[in-house]
């Protein structure tokens, strides 16, 4: 009786904080367009799309968890990636794009939200809520789609019109408004990318690691 009460109360604590990280991504990421000196260049931007990408799957498991159905493969794949995109996105605003702009009124506390809160609840999310899981070392690349199409298509509409979301992807210009040269784009993505693939093996080492050591406790305590 005891063990269905605290896993009941788990669960319900799970679909709290689900809904709480849902719920501050809807709000965080309208306000912080809509108070944008630019809302269309803020459309633009990493930190919108993966933010976007948390709020919609948190709401989704939400109502999962409320309708008690087993999440499937796939989300479990989509939040693994969704905690990636907010890993690399608190780490590069945090050292390399916090000095590059100031922030007023309500985008104060959005900027926060977008850039360290959700990223750290959706951390805590994966450390205290989610079943670890052996993970196959080839779901490594998956997450790396989005941010690939997400550079691609960034410098396909400069090569139209001229902008580019972030310095790093703008060959145009020099130091601090661009990189100089799509030779220094290109490394720049390389780094991205290496960076993107260290976390997501970061990551499913550790559910392996930890899948793993339940299973060897579990089988010991069985015998």
């Amino acid at each position: 009786m005891y063990n269905v009460l605290s896993n009941k109360k788990f669960i319900n604590t799970k679909t709290l904080f689900h809904a709480f990280i849902a719920a501050t991504g809807l709000v965080s990421v309208p306000l912080h367009i809509l108070f944008s000196p630019d809302p269309i260049v803020s459309i633009t931007k990493f930190t919108i799309h993966s933010n976007i990408i948390v709020a919609l799957l948190f709401t989704v498991s939400t109502f999962i968890l409320l309708l008690k159905k087993k999440e499937s493969r796939l989300l479990n794949l989509l939040k693994h990636a969704s905690l990636l995109y907010m890993m690399v996105v608190l780490l590069s605003y945090h050292f390399l794009l916090s000095s590059g702009g100031e922030y007023s009124g309500i985008r104060v506390i959005t900027n926060f939200t977008l850039h360290y809160l959700i990223p750290i609840l959706v951390l805590l999310n994966w450390i205290i809520f989610e079943e670890k899981k052996w993970q196959s070392y080839t779901s490594i690349l998956y997450p790396l789609i989005f941010p690939v199409l997400y550079c691609l298509t960034s410098l396909i509409r400069g090569l139209y019109d001229g902008f580019y979301p972030y310095f790093f992807l703008n060959p145009n210009e020099h130091i601090p408004v661009g990189v100089g040269s799509y030779g220094n784009v290109v490394l720049f993505i390389v780094g991205f990318t290496f960076v993107f693939i260290m976390l997501s093996f970061l990551i499913t080492s550790i559910d392996r690691g930890i899948f793993k050591y339940k299973n060897r406790i579990s089988y010991k305590v069985k015998i």
